[in-house]
């Protein structure tokens, strides 16, 4: 029980700090209402942090994407991230999400689901910008050291970065030198910066393949404090990049002959494979439908959700996946 509460308190400590400027948030960690901004106004793209990101506790696979999910419309709608304050929820990235999820026995209420930039993007969707991760969430001084800390929180023995933003970010948080008592960057360390794809490469990081912590690129010593008061020993979650699963790379609605259907086909195939090599755990066969309760009970997600990822769910179903 104690450590229990100890896990909770870490990730409350995480809600708070992000949600610092929404005081009506606070005591509601499900953000059963959107968030008001200090005058009481609902802002145009809340924070998705919450307890509808997963449980509150130590996990074993965390999922790391470049933004929460717009669901199309460029945020004109109800549904996505900014609507639901659920991440990945009611898109096809979000479907195929839960597809990926589903095939290792996992389900929203058993991991993790973060963005590297926790709001919908300015622009509506899509990638956010070099500037929107520098900016500061709440107490936290950027994007980085939010995730930074969901990484402490969760424990993870396997991180899964969604695409090249998910991964450059993830690695750029990790390896920042951050003031130990204010969290903030120091001076001298400057904006986020990204590490180029080429250089990734160059560590000896591909997608679809699983990795130990990359020697090219150093956790910084922040981190590895953090880590070890919360967990003893040094972190080793292995890495998986993988594509992104949105409808630009991969679709239900695609013919089996087509690379929308071999993406979602390979990409499913690397998770598997993660799976049984970091946590000995088998692919299941068939996949489980997912439960009805928690996140699954919410009535964003009975309302709104449910209904496009069960439609998505049975389309890749029907092609064997």
């Amino acid at each position: 029980m104690e450590q229990h509460n100890a896990q909770e308190s870490r990730f409350r400590g995480i809600f708070q700090a992000a949600h610092a400027a929404h005081p009506a948030c606070t005591p509601d960690e499900w953000l059963n209402a959107p968030c008001l901004d200090r005058d009481g106004v609902p802002t145009d793209r809340p924070i998705v942090w919450s307890r509808r990101n997963g449980p509150w506790r130590r996990v074993p696979v965390l999922w790391v994407g470049a933004a929460p999910g717009n669901a199309g419309g460029l945020g004109s709608g109800d549904l996505g991230a900014h609507g639901t304050r659920i991440p990945f929820g009611g898109d096809i990235a979000g479907g195929n999400l839960d597809v990926l999820l589903s095939s290792i026995g996992l389900d929203r209420n058993s991991t993790f689901l973060v963005a590297a930039f926790n709001q919908l993007p300015a622009r509506g969707g899509g990638e956010p910008t070099g500037r929107e991760l520098n900016a500061a969430v709440g107490r936290y001084p950027d994007s980085g050291a939010l995730l930074r800390d969901t990484v402490v929180a969760t424990g993870p023995t396997l991180i899964v970065a969604l695409g090249n933003v998910a991964l450059r970010t993830l690695i750029a948080a990790l390896t920042r030198r951050y003031d130990a008592d204010t969290g903030a960057p120091p001076d001298e360390a400057g904006p986020l910066r990204l590490p180029g794809t080429a250089r990734i490469a160059a560590a000896g990081v591909e997608r679809g393949r699983v990795t130990r912590w990359p020697e090219a690129f150093p956790l910084a010593g922040g981190f590895l404090r953090s880590w070890r008061s919360a967990w003893g020993g040094d972190p080793a979650p292995q890495l998986l990049p993988v594509l992104h699963p949105s409808a630009q790379n991969m679709s239900p609605f695609a013919g089996r002959t087509t690379q929308f259907h071999q993406r979602m086909v390979e990409t499913r195939a690397a998770v598997i494979r993660a799976a049984w090599d970091v946590l000995n755990r088998e692919a299941s066969d068939p996949r489980p439908a997912p439960p009805e309760t928690g996140i699954y009970a919410l009535p964003e997600w009975r309302g709104r959700v449910a209904e496009r990822h069960a439609r998505y769910d049975a389309l890749w179903r029907e092609k064997g996946i």
